[in-house]
């Protein structure tokens, strides 16, 4: 894996320096993945595509009923919320919160990641990211990027 270093901002001190943000190396879409997925089954990429849609939809409707959504060997997807501070808790405002998921990879895909040796990219590999489709996947270029956000271990169960 691939990472460069870009400009980024202590959010501590807000002292200006680097930071390190993945290259991507393309995109594989759902199709891919399921076509992937199907090798060495008697599975068409059709149906795997069609129970991943199905998995999807429930847990989209599980995630709008607030429950935490295991999605096994792929990792658990959660509902979240994040606003401003408030000193009072009469001051807090629904108008002020904005509603998000979070994701826990699970054991395996988090291995997978951590499993991957890192090097610095060059600058033929940042322009093939941008050729390739590659996306920054932070708010914001300067963060340091693809960190994948908080955990906020506190609201998960199991």
């Amino acid at each position: 894996m691939k990472v460069r270093k870009v400009n980024a901002q202590n959010p501590k001190t807000q002292a200006k320096g680097f930071a390190a943000r993945a290259i991507t190396n393309g995109k594989q879409s759902f199709t891919d993945i399921c076509e992937l997925a199907g090798l060495n089954t008697t599975m068409n990429v059709a149906e795997l595509e069609a129970a991943g849609k199905l998995i999807l939809q429930a847990a989209a409707r599980e995630l709008k009923n607030g429950k935490i959504v295991d999605l096994g060997p792929i990792g658990a997807i959660y509902p979240a919320v994040s606003g401003k501070w408030a000193e009072k808790a009469e001051d807090l405002q629904k108008s002020d919160l904005t509603l998000r998921v979070n994701y826990r990879p699970s054991d395996e895909i988090d291995a997978a990641i951590k499993g991957a040796k890192l090097a610095w990219a060059s600058a033929e590999d940042e322009k093939k990211e941008q050729e390739n489709g590659g996306e920054n996947t932070t708010t914001d270029p300067g963060e340091g990027g693809n960190t994948g956000g908080g955990t906020d271990d506190d609201n998960l169960e199991g």
